[in-house]
């Protein structure tokens, strides 16, 4: 196999020839930094030509998400089979792993990229209580990882019914997503007003099924 490279795309990296199955990999994260150096942008790994991850494999993954996320950047994945799914949902890594079903479909995802060079607003939330049951969470910015969303969840934790309006939300990051994702485990979840890209999130990270848009 022809030695791994880091392809510029243009708008991000795609990392070719990279073999998981072989013991000495540390050479990616060099070849890695170098290219971050000359330009910050996500990295792309499309896994078509593996069937099966084992823990070695996995640890790699979780080493390149490291380093993306120490530079701000995505790591992301596509065309994984339906075994790696399976693996990575029981990992709970694909809440940290940006996944595609194909390359074309993160290509797409990249159209919605002139929202995240806006300024982003900070998160806010607004709660009012329909019965004792249901509870709507008006939300408004960028609902990322911090003290507002610990908040929040704290807010909710007693409610079974939880509909958020996001209307006036911007952007969400993977934590949140996966917020999202382990309260509708045990809560119904109702989303209004979700705009095209955190729709495309919301399928890619799998829990389109889980949440009711409307």
């Amino acid at each position: 196999m022809a030695e791994c490279v880091i392809e510029d795309k243009g708008n991000y990296f795609q990392i070719m020839n990279f073999n998981l199955e072989t013991e000495d990999f540390h050479y990616i994260f060099q070849k890695m930094e170098e290219a971050l150096k000359i330009k910050k942008q996500d990295m792309l790994l499309s896994l078509a030509e593996l069937g099966v991850l084992y823990s070695s494999h996995l640890a790699v993954l979780v080493r390149i998400h490291q380093l993306m996320h120490k530079n701000g950047l995505r790591f992301v994945i596509s065309n994984i089979s339906p075994e790696i799914k399976n693996l990575l949902q029981i990992t709970q890594l694909d809440s940290i792993l940006s996944i595609y079903e194909t390359i074309d479909d993160f290509k797409n995802s990249l159209k919605f990229n002139v929202i995240k060079q806006q300024p982003k607003m900070d998160f806010e939330w607004q709660i009012s209580q329909t019965n004792e049951d249901v509870i709507n969470i008006v939300c408004k910015g960028s609902m990322f990882a911090g003290e507002q969303l610990d908040k929040l969840q704290d807010r909710i934790s007693d409610f079974f019914c939880v509909v958020f309006d996001f209307s006036h939300l911007q952007s969400m990051d993977s934590d949140s997503i996966a917020f999202l994702d382990k309260l509708a485990d045990n809560h119904s979840v109702s989303i209004v007003g979700a705009n095209a890209e955190l729709v495309e999130q919301f399928r890619q990270k799998l829990i389109y099924g889980k949440v009711k848009l409307s």
